[in-house]
């Protein structure tokens, strides 16, 4: 890489400056993709136009370039996943080391695997005494511990819990307890007792209610449906409790980066106590230190029973998930083996990439650079909103932050051609974003945590100018 920050022997836009998407390489590139693939992908629907989206060809730290040459910053890595940066030699390394020695042994013990489960219930929040159990990607982490929370639970609970706004995979069960009408339309689920419940998105609660007088009216209208049958979860007659599982994200980013009140999650962990209910806190976005604790919950002060975890887990460099779960529920589990196996579950390779992940995370102190840089960031956010109407609201920890553009911060109504089009002019000066929200009006942040303080004065600078051209177009 060259002193100006452009890939030797590229031609075209440094990070901040202005280009012209798609550039000649990538638009012939994509011939071949309109051509011969599914346009049921998630590029197709990205900044707004999917004819503008380019080619990327090469990653290094928190820098793409496309195949006109062209670098991005990226603020999203991908999806959470990419912790150490982008094509990581120290995990690189691990997994070519040990893919010499010995790839794939379908479902078998290994060294590599035995090295994984160990170091993964080392970062295990106190108190949990866990046990693991592997699977490949973060929906097939979803089902087995929706599986494992049915296994534990006795007759007659089989109900979910879930919240609005949540995203738990496209798989049958967590695809049931994902609520969003467009994913779940002409879809067949397996799971059909799902209750689900508003997430205290204080912004715009779903009772009208105002964080913090409202005195967690959520939590309370939460408790009061166990008080009546008519709700459909426990009968306090005959002490029935048809419900087996409780499974949210201790922050929704999918949602946008929608955090819940500090108190919020001390009243569920109580009432799932009550009731005899599995809480699975689904951290497959937002664990694994990227809110400078291993697990996001773990800022509530609370256990849950089962943790889900994947994305940044192996560094986004091979496939892996697991659950790490309490030992009283896994053994029930234990209880039944071969009820889960899969071809590719504790691969050598993604459990080598994932022990290296989690050691680099701790050699490096990683977690505490998260908090650092996340305060920067966080800070040069909140700088901006004093700056420009369009920001309604900047929330979130470590480095798993979320914005909320709004056409008035009064009414609050979403500015939702205003984010599309800040994200799809951001991409043109060279910044990747994410845009997810409940009313497609927020943009998540969750980049790798070697990410510096001169890329976010980069990412700020063009924020800042994408916002006020947005703020003078409409």
């Amino acid at each position: 890489m060259s002193e100006h920050g452009k890939c030797q022997n590229c031609t075209g836009c440094a990070c901040g400056e202005l280009r012209e998407l798609p550039g000649e390489k990538s638009a012939q590139i994509k011939e071949d993709l309109f051509r011969y693939e599914s346009g049921g992908t998630y590029w197709r629907a990205t900044f707004d136009n999917e004819k503008t989206v380019p080619v990327f060809v090469k990653q290094s730290g928190v820098r793409q370039w496309d195949a006109d040459g062209n670098e991005y910053i990226d603020t999203y890595g991908p999806f959470a996943a990419s912790c150490l940066g982008h094509t990581p030699d120290v995990v690189l390394d691990a997994v070519y080391e040990q893919g010499k020695t010995m790839m794939h042994v379908a479902d078998m013990p290994t060294i590599p695997r035995a090295e994984f489960v160990k170091e993964l219930a080392s970062i295990a929040p106190d108190g949990m005494d866990p046990v693991i159990h592997s699977e490949i990607g973060g929906s097939a982490a979803v089902e087995l511990a929706l599986q494992i929370a049915e296994y534990y639970t006795p007759q007659p609970q089989h109900g979910i819990i879930s919240y609005y706004g949540a995203y738990h995979g496209r798989m049958s069960a967590g695809l049931s307890a994902t609520p969003c009408a467009y994913y779940r339309e002409k879809v067949p689920t397996v799971k059909n007792d799902i209750v689900r419940i508003p997430f205290p998105y204080c912004y715009r609660c779903f009772y009208g209610r105002e964080y913090p007088s409202c005195d967690m009216f959520c939590l309370k209208a939460f408790k009061e449906m166990f008080k009546t049958p008519e709700c459909g979860l426990y009968d306090p007659n005959t002490k029935t409790n048809l419900i087996s599982t409780l499974i949210v994200e201790p922050a929704q980013f999918h949602g946008g980066g929608v955090y819940a009140p500090m108190e919020y999650f001390r009243g569920v962990r109580e009432i799932c106590d009550e009731f005899g209910i599995v809480m699975i806190a689904d951290e497959i976005a937002i664990g694994m230190g990227r809110t400078g604790k291993w697990w996001c919950i773990e800022n509530y002060d609370v256990v849950p029973d089962l943790i889900t975890t994947s994305k940044a887990l192996s560094g986004g460099v091979w496939p892996l998930s697991a659950v790490i779960g309490k030992r009283k529920i896994m053994d029930v589990w234990s209880g039944h083996p071969d009820k889960h196996m899969g071809t590719w579950h504790g691969s050598a390779l993604g459990c080598k990439a994932a022990t290296t992940t989690i050691r680099e995370i701790k050699r490096l102190n990683l977690l505490e650079q998260v908090k650092e840089r996340g305060e920067y960031f966080k800070d040069g956010l909140l700088e901006l909103q004093k700056k420009h109407r369009l920001l309604g609201c900047v929330e979130g920890m470590g480095l798993g932050l979320g914005i909320e553009l709004v056409k008035d911060r009064n009414t609050k109504e979403p500015a939702k051609k205003e984010t599309e089009f800040i994200v799809k002019r951001a991409l043109e000066y060279g910044v990747l974003i994410n845009l997810s929200s409940y009313y497609g009006n927020r943009m998540t942040f969750m980049p790798p945590y070697v990410i510096t303080e001169h890329d976010f004065d980069l990412i700020l600078d063009v924020l800042d100018r994408c916002l006020s051209e947005a703020e003078s177009k409409f």
